[in-house]
Order: structure tokens, then sequence, then C-alpha cells
């Protein structure tokens, strides 16, 4: 019985650590760490772009300008081609969308955040669910757009925190965390295990009492003999 216990309990630790693990590293869905290799030239950033149409409750026809690493806001307005561009629905986040908190350019690494509520959350999880994949956009000091990727490819992984990554053409959309269907089959095999282990448990007693009757029934047969 000690040893059936150690075993159930060897396999909780083990399906227990990639959500334990999951939780001791937590990262803000509401801030995007943008970096881009193999830009054109002439790419003072990189923006986010998302399928919003302009009747949506959170489009606005201009917000906020990104901020220079110098701290200057750039000389980017609602009649730049960043803010006019409409292409296949993807417009600008930075530009159009409300909730966009703040657009800080860095040096190798840009951050984009989302203003997000108890009461409405704005974070990355919720642009993906509303808005589907992204896109990105190059785009140089005055706004100008030098070239657009592909739909984002989204990337799971508990190790990096939110955001997106380019390549040329290629965007990854980070996301924080494990992927759905390896949170599902932890999950499924913790209700296998929890469900089985009554029957395990009644199973191995029932084992040690009739291995307990037979030693009894063979203990008075030797005694009847004598």
């Amino acid at each position: 019985m000690k040893k059936l216990y150690s075993l159930l309990a060897a396999a909780v630790m083990a399906f227990s650590l990639p959500l334990t693990a999951q939780a001791a590293t937590h990262y803000d869905p509401n801030i995007a760490h943008i970096t881009y290799s193999n830009a054109p030239e002439g790419t003072a950033y990189m923006d986010i772009l998302v399928k919003m149409k302009t009747d949506d409750q959170n489009y606005v026809e201009f917000n906020q300008a990104p901020v220079s690493p110098e701290g200057e806001t750039l000389d980017i307005t609602a009649e730049s081609e960043i803010a006019e561009y409409n292409e296949d629905g993807y417009v600008s986040l930075s530009v159009h969308h409300k909730k966009t908190e703040s657009f800080v350019l860095g040096s190798g690494e840009d951050l984009m955040t989302m203003h997000s509520t108890k009461q409405v959350s704005s974070d990355f999880i919720d642009l993906s669910i509303a808005y589907g994949d992204f896109k990105a956009a190059y785009v140089d000091e005055n706004g100008n757009i030098l070239g657009v990727t592909k739909a984002s490819v989204t990337e799971y992984s508990t190790a990096t925190p939110y955001g997106f990554k380019a390549d040329g053409d290629s965007l990854i959309y980070q996301r924080h965390g494990a992927h759905p269907r390896v949170i599902a089959m932890i999950f499924a095999a913790f209700v296998i295990l929890f469900v089985s282990l009554p029957m395990i448990a009644f199973a191995a007693y029932r084992r040690h009492t009739k291995k307990i009757k037979a030693g009894d029934l063979a203990a008075k047969a030797k005694k009847a003999t004598k």
C-alpha cells in the first residue's frame, strides 16, 4: 500500500509541475514587447495592425503617436499614411484603438501598452480573440509605410512575455503560457487520475484483505491438524 501511495503522489507531482512553473512566472498581458529584424531601410518602428471596423466601439480617428527613445513624440498625425492605412480591414492598433495607453520605442525592443480595468479588459489576449490574427507595418519617422508583414502565427511559451517578433514579412504573436492543448491534456490527466484513484485504492484494499483472510484460513487449518 505504501508503494501504491508513493506512486500516486509522484504522479500528482509530475502533472502539477508544469502548472506550478507557469504560475511562478507572470507577464502582464497588457504589455506587448515588440522586436523585429530584416526590416526595410528607413524603418523607425513597427506598428501592430488589427482587423478592426471603423464602427467598432473602440475605434477612434486618431489616438496618439509613438514616443521615441529620447522621450519625444514622433511627428505622426491623422494625415500620416499609417493613420490612413486600411487594407483588408487592417488598421493601426496604436493610432486607432482608444485603449492603446502608450507606445514607447526603445533600443531594440518597443513596448505597447493597452489599458484594462476590472470591468473591461483590452489586453493582447482579448485583442487576438476579438480581431483574430495580427499584422505589422514597418513605418518611417514621418509615418510612411515601408512594408507590411503577413498575418501572424501564434507561439506559446512559458519563458517569454506577450509580444510580437517580426523577421522580414513574417510575424509571430508571442503568447505567454502553455499551449491550450497542453493545458487540456494536463487537466484530462488530473481527471483520469482522481477518478481512478478510489478504484485503485479499493482494489488494493480488497487484495490486501484477501491475503489476510487466506493467511487466517491457513493458520486455522494448520491448527486444526495438530
